[in-house]
């Protein structure tokens, strides 16, 4: 294949540390294949995110020596297989189960669960985590290592895939590999990071600086955090293969008010209206809720949901129904476990709301109220909802999130995404990045057109007062 300037000078670097920041739709993965194309004979490890990512660069490198997997795959066959059972019931930790240590007090299993995740995500151990943490409660501190043993051994309690990764990266992994390749290196805890940093082979960590959109899962940005480790050099891909320049306008002063050093830039012609391809439109929404609210105004149409419909937690509306039911009968179709176990009534779900500060099960909530006040029946709109295969959809639709790694030929942005000139007017001058970067990223899943329920784009006089008046901040 021909390659541009900067996809040659990522194949012929020879650093032991190779950053490469890649724009949407820059030909990333191609890139990487001609990397390992390049060095026939070595052993090479590509890290996907996800498992689907992982069988899908199989194709990519056939008739390479490439091993694809996730970190979290290769963990899982030297310690998650031990915790198989446990995995299947996919419940994650929440401070109901900590209540055991504090019984009635949510506060302190509150805390305890918020330390509990800052040692698990970052690279430090027990005891190190204790030390940082030591202004902590002491009565809450000292039950950190004996929750960390009661996760190992005690099967009633909910066992996640992070648990046995960080079990994984504390046993200090030898990965036997000339080079390793980790993909979408924006989004990486420090437990991950802190197991591949490690190796002695050599490392390219790629992804987009600004595709950074997991703060919220304790995800930081490698190609920014190892810039100033000792043989790391940062290269670029620029050049965009999927977005016409009409989408790379709207983009571009995203990524400028992002502090983007470099622009995206397209030699590709916005194709003829006559000339485009006549595909079914994708609907990317900011959130679930409305995801929800499109589905219940076109329930007339084929709509093809992106992960599939259990991925948007409808499901869970129908339990907050039935826990908030006074009917105790009601209350055994409660599908989601954790919502079986931890509340009895709508006291005991509104107490735990209160107490806990569980932003999830708060937001349904919202949501469920708000269907109920614009008089739509939650049980019908769920029932009647329907997953149509792809192919046969008038529309389809997901979540910014889960539109990552995805393009269409035409995108429709829902009017749910952040609005720079609403904050502008309201005079809300914080901004945390991870919301341009949705925009961002939704905006280049387009092909050939974009709509916007809600006008999204930035005008020169716009950027100005934003670069002014806003502060990004970094999650």
């Amino acid at each position: 294949m021909d390659l541009t300037a900067e996809q040659k000078n990522i194949v012929a670097s020879q650093d032991k540390i190779l950053l490469v920041n890649a724009y949407a739709g820059t030909g990333k993965t191609s890139t990487l294949v001609e990397y390992c194309r390049a060095r026939v004979g070595s052993k090479i490890l590509y890290l996907a995110y996800n498992a689907s990512m992982a069988k899908e660069a199989l194709k990519k490198f056939r008739g390479l020596e490439v091993d694809s997997t996730t970190i979290h795959a290769l963990a899982y066959r030297h310690i998650g297989k031990d915790f198989q059972e446990r995995l299947g019931d996919n419940l994650s930790l929440k401070p109901i189960d900590l209540i055991r240590y504090f019984p009635q007090d949510y506060e302190s299993a509150n805390a305890l669960l918020a330390v509990f995740k800052s040692f698990l995500f970052s690279k430090e151990t027990i005891n190190a985590v204790m030390e940082q943490n030591k202004e902590l409660d002491k009565n809450i501190l000292k039950y950190l290592p004996i929750l960390w043993k009661d996760i190992q051994c005690d099967s009633s309690l909910p066992f996640e895939h992070d648990f046995y990764l960080k079990m994984y990266q504390l046993s200090s992994p030898v990965l036997d590999y000339d080079y390793i390749l980790v993909d979408e290196a924006q989004d990486l805890n420090p437990m991950m990071l802190d197991i591949v940093i490690k190796q002695k082979a050599r490392l390219v960590f790629i992804g987009d600086t600004f595709q950074k959109i997991y703060g919220f899962r304790e995800c930081i940005n490698a190609l920014e955090s190892l810039a100033s480790y000792e043989g790391a050099r940062t290269l670029y891909l620029t050049e965009t293969f999927r977005c016409p320049q009409n989408i790379i306008a709207l983009a571009n002063p995203y990524l400028a008010l992002l502090r983007a050093e470099k622009p995206l830039v397209s030699k590709k012609i916005v194709p003829k209206e006559e000339l485009r391809k006549k595909q079914a439109q994708c609907i990317i929404c900011r959130t679930n809720a409305k995801v929800l609210e499109f589905v219940s105004d076109n329930l007339d149409k084929k709509i093809h949901f992106i992960g599939g419909v259990k991925g948007y937690g409808f499901d869970d509306l129908i339990d907050l129904m039935l826990v908030l039911s006074k009917n105790p009968e009601l209350k055994r179709n409660i599908k989601n476990p954790f919502y079986k176990k931890a509340f009895v009534d709508s006291e005991s779900l509104m107490g735990y709301i209160k107490e806990s500060k569980d932003s999830e099960i708060r937001g349904k909530l919202i949501l469920l109220f708000k269907l109920l006040k614009d008089e739509i029946n939650p049980f019908e709109l769920i029932k009647n909802i329907k997953d149509s295969p792809k192919k046969d959809a008038d529309f389809i639709i997901t979540s910014a999130h889960k539109s990552k790694g995805l393009e269409w030929e035409h995108v429709l942005l829902y009017d749910d995404f952040f609005d720079v000139a609403d904050s502008l007017e309201k005079e809300e001058k914080l901004v945390d990045a991870e919301e341009l970067n949705l925009l961002y990223v939704a905006i280049t899943r387009a092909k050939e057109s974009l709509e916007m329920v809600k006008d999204y784009s930035i005008s020169w006089e716009l950027f100005q007062k934003a670069q002014q008046n806003l502060v990004i901040t970094k999650t």
